[in-house]
């Protein structure tokens, strides 16, 4: 089926909405993976380390390609309809006035709710003589290094990196391919920060760069569609194969690029059908909210359940790797279009105004 017959930032522009719902897909699954010890990973067809493997494979490597496009998108979408004639103090207040609804409010809402959360289940718990659960940590684990919806490490680095994104449009635009060169030089080095972390550093600022100077991203990556995919592959393969290895790092960092250009060419494929592309458009509305509340006690209570009915064998492990994000994606799409249909207004503003 040949694509449809549209300007190529008009198919860029949907395909991103498109994608949004897939990506939050692979961040589910992302967390659901059980917690395997972090140690190096041996060709081997014991069982086990099959698991062990396959499980890293997609987990810690493939699936992480969802977050990394989230950063890409937040960056590209700040600049990326920016008129340099527009560029000024005002723009730049009503830009941050507007991440204060859409980043920060929700951040601290969902947040609070992490925290808040236990002492409700407590209480509830208690009537009936039932476990209880403590709340670690305190303000500056719950709102800043930790935080207490863990996921939220996102919007905290996305939130960090927004307050430079203004200077660094001015950097970029009188040093383009030197600053475009500085960016890939730091993300190939062992600077391995924690607080924003470099995956956020590095493709937030390359998608600052990108919306900067215009570029189409769908173009790049449908020219390069069959290497990148080739390479991708292999690199997903030499990476896992490298899991506590002085070389892994750099392999993953490597992948994470080639990985996320045959995502998205992938991506570009399935909205040729209208249907599809509808439907996915229609899910993006839940994302956010997907995110923000898939930690929240429905992933541990899922794992729970799962544990409690195929055990901890190596096929119940199987099953529950496969069956834990998937209740888990149900069972927030289901919340999200309850509320939507009881609170709307409520759920618009914990989601930043995303949710319709």
């Amino acid at each position: 089926m040949q694509k449809d017959p549209v300007p190529l930032d008009d198919r860029q522009s949907v395909l991103i909405k498109a994608m949004r719902f897939p990506l939050i897909v692979l961040v589910v699954f992302a967390h659901a993976a059980g917690t395997f010890p972090t140690s190096t990973v041996e060709w081997s067809l014991d069982g086990w380390n099959v698991y062990h493997f396959v499980s890293e494979m997609l987990s810690r490597h493939l699936f992480s390609i969802g977050t990394c496009w989230f950063f890409v998108f937040s960056g590209y979408l700040f600049l990326r309809y920016l008129k340099e004639e527009e560029f000024g103090f005002d723009w730049v207040k009503a830009k941050w006035k507007k991440r204060i609804r859409s980043l920060l409010i929700p951040y601290i809402l969902w947040n609070l709710l992490a925290v808040l959360a236990p002492v409700i289940k407590n209480g509830l718990f208690r009537l009936f003589s039932l476990g209880q659960d403590t709340v670690s940590g305190g303000p500056l684990y719950w709102f800043f290094t930790g935080p207490a919806d863990y996921p939220l490490w996102f919007l905290r680095d996305l939130m960090l990196l927004t307050l430079i994104l203004p200077l660094l449009y001015l950097v970029f635009k009188k040093f383009k391919w030197v600053s475009l060169i500085v960016l890939i030089l730091v993300y190939l080095s062992p600077w391995n920060p924690s607080i924003p972390t470099m995956r956020s550093i590095f493709f937030v600022l390359v998608g600052a760069w990108l919306g900067t100077f215009k570029i189409n991203m769908l173009s790049i990556c449908s020219k390069v569609k069959i290497p990148a995919a080739i390479a991708a592959v292999l690199l997903l393969l030499i990476a896992t194969s490298q899991i506590g290895r002085p070389l892994h790092t750099l392999l993953l960092r490597l992948f994470y690029p080639l990985g996320m250009v045959t995502f998205m060419n992938i991506c570009d494929s399935l909205i040729d059908n209208e249907k599809r592309r509808e439907r996915l458009c229609v899910l993006s509305g839940s994302v956010f909210f997907i995110y923000a509340a898939h930690e929240i006690y429905i992933l541990g209570w899922t794992k729970g359940l799962c544990l409690r009915l195929f055990g901890n064998s190596l096929a119940g492990t199987w099953i529950s790797y496969w069956l834990v994000p998937i209740i888990v994606l149900i069972v927030c799409l289901g919340l999200y279009y309850l509320l939507n249909r009881l609170i709307p207004r409520a759920l618009a503003f914990a989601c930043g105004g995303r949710s319709k």
